[in-house]
């Protein structure tokens, strides 16, 4: 159904209930609307959905969860802004290779959506159906329609086809998880929760997507939606997005649930197998005054600089104003200063003897190459350590739980794989159509 725009000035249709929700909010006259949050393209795609972190969220959601929770916490912050998607873009202009991999669980196959033609791939084109649910390529696309506009202007037909082909590889398995995840909820739900549902995503898409008003410089719903039709997208296809990452996050996040209890004896073993990563080596930072041979035309030449930053170190300038003054190193306009080196990092090992024998803030001999003269400064030290067990029992607690969680949401997607009816634009080729469903091992 077509949804007509209408300016400010229109009268106020929101509250006729002969009208969709949809065109309603459309409707509503700006000043009554409650926005808030971004968009793709323009100011980045799923910065939009930062919003479902945020409390007013949880709230809406705990004001109509049923007595039998079906919502679990909400979902983590996503975000992906402009700079984000021209580097994408970017890489799949490089046509980037896709990783291989190998799919868990036995995924129930049926006839291709469709094959791969040298034509330009239309945005109304399906190019994966999961448990009868269509994913066109616009949901893929849009994104990054302002980029993928320009390619098209300036790539020949060939390797455009073949830009958006590398895109569908890179965003399509995700895509597939997140519209996976999102069945799976709604067909867990009794029709009163799911419509207690949608308008909760309604409410808070609502509530959360104002200051698009504002960051966009709108006047009111028509001009926005031009500006978003613009760079590919539209507020329809925004809360499409907002509705399925919501749903497919919410069952994750319900289904993942881990109640553990992590004693002691587990922590101290996580600790033992992980002493490595509590571990850390000695290291230094330090100063170097560097007089090279071939700058000053041979070794004596070399030498007489070297004498000139002695003697001002000896009168009583500090190291920093003599690096600068004669060093020729690559720090010289740094005040000859390096950053932590650890232990046994440094290939000339009179250096690196010098910078952890010697006292926090002396000086070393001169030292001579075979073609340069240097002198070095200790600036701070801190000997090898390993941090305690006492003080990591928090960390390591959170980390323990993390780790059960993903796990335990890997379990989820592989169930949900085991019976899942996934038909792709790329099931003409095996290894591809593998690598589709290779999915759920970082969550949507």
């Amino acid at each position: 159904m077509s949804t007509k725009l209408v300016s400010r000035e229109t009268p106020d249709m929101s509250t006729d209930p002969k009208i969709p929700h949809a065109a309603r909010f459309l409707t509503r006259p700006a000043a009554r609307r409650k926005w808030s949050g971004t968009t793709w393209g323009m100011l980045g795609i799923t910065s939009l959905v930062a919003c479902l972190g945020c409390q007013s969220f949880k709230e809406h959601f705990n004001r109509v969860r049923p007595n039998n929770p079906v919502v679990g916490p909400a979902p983590p912050r996503l975000t992906l802004d402009d700079s984000q998607s021209d580097k994408a873009v970017s890489e799949i202009q490089q046509t980037a290779a896709l990783s291989d991999g190998s799919s868990t669980g036995e995924i129930v196959r049926i006839s291709q959506v469709s094959a791969i033609t040298p034509d330009p791939i239309d945005d109304s084109a399906v190019v994966a159906v999961v448990n009868s649910n269509q994913i066109l390529a616009s949901d893929i696309f849009a994104p990054y329609s302002k980029q993928m506009q320009m390619m098209k202007e300036k790539m020949p037909e060939e390797q455009y086809v073949q830009a958006q082909r590398e895109l569908l590889k890179r965003d399509l398995p995700s895509q597939i998880e997140r519209t996976l995840l999102s069945h799976a909820m709604r067909t867990s739900l009794k029709q009163e929760q799911a419509e207690k549902l949608d308008g909760v995503l309604d409410q808070a898409f609502e509530e959360h997507v104002l200051s698009l008003l504002e960051k966009t410089e709108s006047a009111s719903s028509v001009e926005l939606n031009e500006k978003l039709e613009k760079e590919g997208t539209s507020l329809a296809m925004l809360r499409k997005t907002f509705g399925k990452h919501q749903l497919a996050m919410q069952y994750l996040s319900t289904q993942s649930e881990v109640k553990a209890e992590i004693g002691r004896v587990e922590l101290l073993e996580y600790y033992n197998n992980h002493l490595a990563d509590y571990s850390f080596p000695s290291k230094v930072k330090w100063q170097e005054i560097r007089v090279s041979f071939n700058k000053h035309g041979g070794r004596n030449e070399a030498l007489k600089v070297l004498n000139e930053a002695v003697q001002d170190l000896q009168a009583g300038k500090t190291f920093g104003e003599v690096a600068k003054k004669y060093s020729d190193g690559p720090t010289a306009s740094l005040s000859g200063e390096w950053d932590w080196t650890t232990k046994g990092s440094l290939s000339d090992t009179e250096i690196d003897e010098q910078l952890f024998t010697m006292p926090v803030g002396g000086i070393s001999k001169i030292m001579e190459a075979s073609d340069r003269f240097r002198v070095v400064k200790v600036v701070a030290r801190e000997d090898a350590h390993i941090t305690p067990f006492e003080d990591l029992q928090l960390e390591i607690r959170k980390q323990i739980l993390t780790e059960l969680q993903k796990n335990k949401k890997q379990e989820v997607v592989a169930k949900l794989k085991q019976t899942a009816t996934i038909e792709t634009i790329f099931d003409n080729d095996p290894e591809l159509a593998e690598a589709m469903r290779d999915f759920g091992k970082t969550g949507p």
